[in-house]
């Protein structure tokens, strides 16, 4: 993809922030509490708004209100919006859900090379559950076991999927089809994403430690004291303000070490194809 202009990406940005005050408006509504995260906390804390490289806002939702916000929020939204999971979408993700505009364009490369043709591929902000996390190692090496089972599973599913539309799996999935046919005899897709969160999910009770599990399981980076996600301010985000923990600086200790220093040059990693003006639906995927 070419580099955006400061144009396009304050375009961009203008479809996120419209994406969060949907969020907010859906959070509020329902008392669910959430969160920036990783660049979106950066951006707040140092830019009070985007990091100028960034393209995506990044959330977090404690397990209990985002298992809420699963339930309430496709209702909530009409089009433009729509909130996509894998309880919606058959090929939606099972680590995070994302909030869209369908009006736009705007999707990954693993979406390019995995999802099909009907899925919703407009912008969106990335929203993740935020785990109690087992308090020993030996409990912590258990959870991983039985999370990366399921989601050698459902890695299997998916280049199942891919060979049934006639197109070249990825080689790292296709070794795990036979994970999922065994499983699938006793359990649809959709059991075993939900069993996948279950195990995320498997002290689902307070702990001294909180994690991005489902994302990234037990990374030293994404562990965080439970005591930070205790209380929340808000910040200035643009023209706006965002939610973030009260004690946001150790959060970013934690994930970024030394944060404070300005980093040149910044990479994109989210979208990698985007259009503000182009419903996903009428875009020409032939010029990709």
């Amino acid at each position: 993809m070419k580099a955006l202009s400061n144009i396009d990406l304050k375009k961009i940005w203008d479809v996120e922030l419209d994406l969060l005050a949907k969020l907010k408006e859906i959070c509020n509504k329902y008392d669910l509490r959430y969160c920036a995260s990783s660049g979106t906390l950066l951006g707040a804390a140092s830019h009070k708004g985007f990091i100028p490289w960034d393209d995506d806002i990044d959330v977090f939702l404690p397990w209990a209100d985002y298992k809420k916000l699963l339930e309430v929020a496709p209702k909530e939204c009409s089009y433009p919006f729509f909130f996509q999971s894998f309880l919606n979408e058959e090929d939606g993700e099972t680590s995070a859900s994302r909030l869209r505009r369908s009006d736009t364009t705007g999707f990954t490369k693993w979406e390019y090379e995995n999802v099909g043709s009907n899925y919703d591929k407009g912008i969106f902000i990335d929203i993740f559950p935020l785990f109690y996390v087992p308090e020993s190692k030996d409990d912590q090496a258990a959870q991983k076991e039985t999370i990366m089972f399921f989601w050698k599973c459902i890695r299997g599913h998916d280049a199942l999927v891919q060979i049934n539309r006639n197109r070249t799996p990825n080689p790292d999935y296709e070794k795990y089809i036979m994970y999922y046919k065994c499983v699938s005899k006793s359990m649809t897709i959709r059991d075993i994403k939900w069993a996948y969160l279950n195990a995320c999910a498997i002290d689902d009770r307070p702990t001294s430690i909180v994690g991005a599990t489902s994302s990234r399981v037990h990374l030293d980076s994404l562990m965080w004291e439970a005591s930070l996600y205790e209380e929340y301010i808000d910040l200035p985000f643009e023209n706006t303000t965002i939610k973030v923990p009260k004690n946001y600086e150790s959060v970013l200790d934690k994930q970024y070490g030394d944060w404070r220093t300005p980093v040149q040059n910044g990479s994109r990693h989210e979208m990698v194809v985007i259009d503000t003006e182009t419903p996903w639906r009428e875009f020409d995927m032939s010029v990709i």
